[in-house]
């Protein structure tokens, strides 16, 4: 009698996510674009980000990223006007511009690399 193969159960999950576009695919791909954007600041620069998918972008210095698989990226940080606040978008809407802040040294610390929490999944 012929065997059947044995199915790996975990790379079948993992490629439904990755092809269904699961938040937690998208939350690792932005730690790759982070990382890479970051190894290119200055010493004292941190990453920064403008929310594209908003009319005119708005800045956001990211402290906190996070995802809620299925769907849901969860950026949390303060705008320039020095307001609290977090936004929940679908990973299809995603759109983030990354650019270099400048630590002033009245701030009086270190520019943070990876300038958030990365906590990953919210549940």
């Amino acid at each position: 009698m012929q065997q059947l193969p044995r199915l790996d159960y975990q790379s079948i999950q993992t490629s439904m996510e990755e092809r269904s576009g699961y938040a937690n695919v998208m939350f690792k791909r932005l730690l790759e674009e982070i990382q890479e954007f970051e190894s290119g600041l200055k010493p004292d620069e941190e990453i920064g980000a403008y929310l594209a998918s908003f009319a005119g972008g708005i800045f956001l210095h990211i402290e906190s990223i996070k995802y809620r698989d299925p769907y849901y990226i969860i950026l949390s940080g303060t705008t320039e006007q020095g307001q609290k606040a977090r936004l929940v978008q679908h990973v299809t809407q995603t759109s983030i511009l990354f650019v270099p802040v400048k630590v002033t040294p009245d701030e009086n610390r270190e520019p943070r690399r990876f300038g958030f929490n990365i906590s990953g999944n919210e549940d």
